[in-house]
């Protein structure tokens, strides 16, 4: 069996980002034995049973780059400086080297840029050169490297590849927040009035999928509410799906936060942080607010519990990430 690493923001305890590494792991376990450059390694073994080694320690990285066959970098948004620079050489750095080694290269399910400098773009443009396999996860990034003179292929975000349990659905209202421009008090008591009117009946479930910034806004939240909510936190992605599919309701911001509850079955409102959040809430033609427009809220909760659930999942279960792709 090859050997292949995955590279990616993994250990940092992202839902979003463990939620790839666990589609990724269940796919590509079948076909390479997997090391994965984590920040956690120890708990990233225990939880995805592969090999995993520490992200930083540059002498380890280098002598698996030597073993390995395969570099799968990805996914997310791995190849931006946004972020930082520093993040973004780190994985250039990965795929230069592998390129060099004459190692195999995927690039997996990623969105490209933004680049804030000429000297991004350029090393972005010289590393991909090494990759035999460019895939990215949005039709931007996808223009982006046609510009480039690159032949990438357009998948849907891996996370649509989750299975979700059917399971019965709890009286219970969720909310997912993170920390972002805008949810200041006077959104989070905007939003807490209208859970206070509309759903007094309900259990409130408040879920924080990174702790590092999630979990100090969801905590202010809860100060706002009259009932007596849970805040739940540091689960596994088993976890959070578990929880997540029990749900009734969902009034929540990250991505997959919202992917994950629509596949299962749940009533959702997004708010909108992101342009890809919009995007899937427009594809699956449920109504969502942004940070800007929450007087509506009222009126989007009204409409949330007249969601057909039935049709989001047909949507839902229509998007697949074919792995046949990544045959090399």
């Amino acid at each position: 069996m090859k050997k292949a690493i995955c590279s990616g923001y993994y250990g940092f305890d992202n839902f979003g980002d463990d939620a790839v590494l666990k589609v990724l792991v269940d796919n590509f376990a079948l076909k390479y034995d997997l090391t994965v450059f984590s920040s956690s390694p120890d708990k990233t073994s225990r939880l995805y049973g592969v090999k995993s080694v520490y992200s930083f320690d540059y002498f380890r990285l280098f002598v698996e780059l030597l073993r390995t066959d395969v570099l799968i970098s990805g996914g997310g948004s791995l190849l931006q400086d946004a972020t930082s620079l520093k993040s973004l050489i780190y994985y250039s750095g990965l795929i230069f080297l592998a390129g060099i080694l004459n190692k195999e290269i995927i690039i997996f399910a990623q969105g490209m840029g933004p680049f804030n400098s000429f000297f991004s773009r350029l090393l972005v443009k010289k590393v991909l050169k090494f990759a035999k396999i460019i895939t990215v996860r949005d039709e931007a990034s996808f223009e982006l490297l046609e510009k480039w003179n690159f032949s990438p292929i357009l998948v849907c975000d891996p996370v649509f590849n989750i299975k979700t349990p059917d399971v019965h659905k709890n009286a219970a209202l969720g909310i997912q927040l993170r920390n972002f421009k805008g949810v200041n008090d006077d959104f989070l008591s905007s939003l807490a009035n209208v859970i206070n009117e509309k759903f007094s009946d309900k259990e409130i479930i408040i879920f924080s999928l990174q702790d590092s910034i999630d979990l100090k806004i969801c905590e202010h939240f809860k100060t706002f509410l009259n009932s007596n909510a849970t805040i739940k936190h540091g689960l596994s992605v088993n976890e959070y799906i578990a929880e997540f599919s029990q749900l009734e309701y969902l009034i929540g911001m990250r991505f997959h936060a919202v992917l994950v509850a629509l596949k299962a079955g749940v009533k959702v409102l997004p708010i909108s942080y992101d342009k890809k959040v919009t995007e899937l809430a427009k594809e699956i033609d449920i109504p969502y607010i942004t940070l800007d427009d929450y007087d509506l809220l009222s009126d989007r909760v009204e409409q949330l519990k007249l969601q057909n659930v039935n049709k989001n999942k047909e949507v839902m279960q229509s998007k697949k990430l074919d792995f046949k792709v990544f045959e090399l």
